[in-house]
């Protein structure tokens, strides 16, 4: 399993989140940890960023999750919340 860590701006976003959300994201990282390209999580990587890499995944139709890995491999989750948090993201 992936070693990982939340940003600041992640940890205000689920705080933020309705009470099933956080759950399911709760309930889905260690299967999330064990396979980041698992068919349900939708994964792919987002246009426009580079350096680094940051990559979307899907927490339900509406809800999703971006998050990079650094050079060792760990996750690092940078936003969760509706699909509103892909367009305004370009760090």
């Amino acid at each position: 399993m992936q070693k990982y860590q939340s940003t600041q701006q992640f940890e205000k976003s689920f705080s933020k989140l309705p009470e099933d959300i956080a759950e399911r994201f709760e309930k889905k990282l260690s299967l999330f940890l064990k396979d980041i390209f698992h068919p349900s999580f939708r994964t792919k990587k987002m246009d426009g960023f580079k350096n680094p890499s940051i990559w979307e995944a899907s927490l339900t139709m509406n809800y999703r999750f971006t998050f990079e890995m650094d050079t060792e491999g760990k996750i690092i989750f940078r936003n969760i919340g509706t699909h509103a948090i892909l367009g305004r993201e370009k760090v």
